[in-house]
């Protein structure tokens, strides 16, 4: 829930407004745990300000998403947001667990929202793959290629493994990435996911069908329909995908 409510537990995420990107993955979290915070456009804040460290402290940053926490801190990268506001959402996975195995847990939990964030990344370099500062129309027959790739291979591949993982956590019953509760993995992978089937509605369509993806896609209707996020999904908080990290182009989507 976004709101401008003070207080020392006031968090203030700043990412580029109008898209959803890398600051989804941190409102998602926001919104599946019911906590409040602000969500500040980036485009209004002073860039240099993020490397200025008597703006923002030190060390200072390179690019948002970037979190200001409850002491006037700010923190940022994706997977270190979603690190430090997992255990005080109850989104680390570590109930039950202390010292030496609560910290194995978390670690487990962020390796898993790494490999998600690789796949987020992978995303974009398919319809940029020669360079971001190049336009798409500049790398159309290569972005071709890498779509074709990404379809026949990194896709299934990149399903199959948390596939993997979901069968092979025997305390979640396969239906949780780590543990018995939703944790931001879980939550990272559904954005995923989700991102992933509109910019290739066609090949997730095709997926879809195969058995052993079953369980994966189970864990996004999971997620997507759990109370917080079918709120957040049905507000004007949820920005629509579009020109950002994953794009919709017809001709790089196939059923294969």
């Amino acid at each position: 829930m976004s709101s401008k409510s003070s207080g020392q537990d006031q968090y203030r995420l700043i990412y580029w407004g109008g898209m959803p990107g890398r600051g989804e993955f941190a409102r998602l979290a926001f919104e599946y745990a019911g906590h409040p915070y602000e969500n500040i456009d980036n485009s209004k804040v002073v860039v240099g300000n993020m490397r200025n460290v008597l703006k923002s402290g030190f060390p200072p940053h390179f690019a948002p998403p970037m979190l200001q926490v409850p002491s006037g801190q700010m923190i940022s990268q994706t997977s270190n947001i979603l690190n430090y506001i997992a255990p005080k959402f109850d989104l680390a996975g570590t109930q039950g667990l202390s010292g030496e195995e609560a910290e194995v847990r978390r670690a487990h939990v962020n390796q898993l929202v790494l490999t998600v964030l690789d796949v987020n990344d992978e995303g974009h370099e398919i319809h940029h793959p020669v360079g971001a500062s190049l336009y798409y129309e500049d790398q159309v027959d290569e972005a071709k290629r890498r779509a074709e790739a990404a379809r026949k291979e990194r896709f299934p591949k990149f399903l199959e493994y948390f596939a993997s993982v979901l069968e092979s956590n025997e305390e979640g019953s396969g239906v949780y990435l780590i543990g018995n509760k939703t944790t931001t993995a879980d939550i990272a992978l559904f954005h995923v996911l989700t991102a992933m089937e509109y910019a290739f509605p066609r090949r997730v369509a095709t997926l879809k069908k195969v058995p052993k993806y079953k369980s994966v896609f189970k864990l996004k209707e999971r997620v997507e329909g759990s109370e917080n996020i079918a709120k957040y999904l049905a507000s004007e908080r949820r920005k629509p995908f579009g020109n950002g990290i994953w794009r919709y182009y017809p001709e790089l989507d196939g059923e294969e």
